[in-house]
């Protein structure tokens, strides 16, 4: 399954809410989208997370529907094709 990375903007959400959302995104998988990873600095507002979806379209779509914002109006969404493995680069 293609993975992706996606940059939200958190401003006000306190720990509890980041907590509350992230139940949320697992609790509400389907449509082949899976929630791997959410990184985020309430202080700055800032949040990442990583993805499996079956494509882009699906994950943007699966993701509106559950009024999850795009930091920089919806376009910060990138698909990973190569990641580091055990220090070196492999194609996903």
């Amino acid at each position: 399954m293609p993975k992706f990375v996606s940059a939200h903007i958190i401003a006000c959400m306190t720990r509890q809410d980041v907590e509350r959302l992230v139940k949320r995104f697992i609790e509400e998988e389907s449509d082949g989208v899976k929630s791997l990873k959410v990184q985020c600095d309430t202080v700055l507002g800032r949040m990442v997370c990583e993805w499996e979806a079956p494509d882009r379209d699906t994950l943007v779509e699966w993701l509106k529907k559950r009024y999850v914002h795009f930091r920089g109006g919806g376009e910060w969404v990138m698909r990973v094709q190569l990641e580091t493995v055990d220090n070196k680069v492999a194609r996903l």
